[in-house]
């Protein structure tokens, strides 16, 4: 159990959101690392994890409403972003790395980011739902062993990103726009588990 944690949180670094991606346009533009959105990107991470372990002790988990509520307010935050980065700059690669328009790097920003989706307890709920079960292994020992992959795979990405970042220019762009997609499609898949 603890091996599968690993992979997966070790995997689930690539699965990059609005917060993440905020950090590798922040990365590949300046020259220092935006440590301050890391953090606060990492903070996000650990409210939910958090919640998501005191909800499978409560049968609140089992409340449709509260599932329900959470997947709209998620699937709107993605489509508010996916259409912001999709509509707002249409202009060069490279000036779309100068827009003061798009959200700057912050730990507060980045925090925010990362909070607005809400979808994540319900990811974290039930990849720890079965960790209890398995020799002993507590609830908080697997949280911790996920974040820590989590955590070195997510500055390893970053680390790489950051020695490509002069190839990386010219593509941010396109592979955002990609991205734009991919949330708003992920957004009607959830959208349709609560129609």
């Amino acid at each position: 159990m603890i091996l599968w944690l690993m992979i997966i949180g070790f995997l689930s670094a690539f699965a990059l959101g609005p917060a993440s991606f905020n950090i590798i346009r922040s990365l590949v533009r300046d020259r220092s690392w935006p440590w301050k959105s890391i953090a606060g990107f990492l903070l996000g991470d650990i409210v939910y994890i958090a919640l998501a372990l005191m909800l499978l002790k409560s049968p609140l988990l089992q409340e449709a409403w509260l599932k329900a509520l959470l997947t709209v307010l998620t699937v709107l935050c993605l489509v508010l972003y996916s259409v912001k980065i999709l509509f707002l700059q249409k202009n060069t690669d490279s000036s779309f790395l100068k827009e003061e328009l798009l959200i700057r790097p912050s730990f507060k920003k980045s925090f925010l980011l990362t909070m607005a989706n809400f979808h994540l307890v319900f990811i974290y709920a039930g990849l720890f739902a079965n960790v209890a079960n398995e020799n002993g292994l507590t609830l908080w020992m697997g949280a911790i062993t996920y974040l820590a992959a989590f955590l070195v795979s997510f500055i390893l990405l970053l680390f790489t990103i950051r020695q490509f970042k002069n190839h990386l220019q010219g593509f941010l762009r396109k592979i955002e726009v990609v991205a734009a997609c991919g949330f708003l499609t992920f957004s009607a898949y959830l959208s349709l588990g609560i129609l």
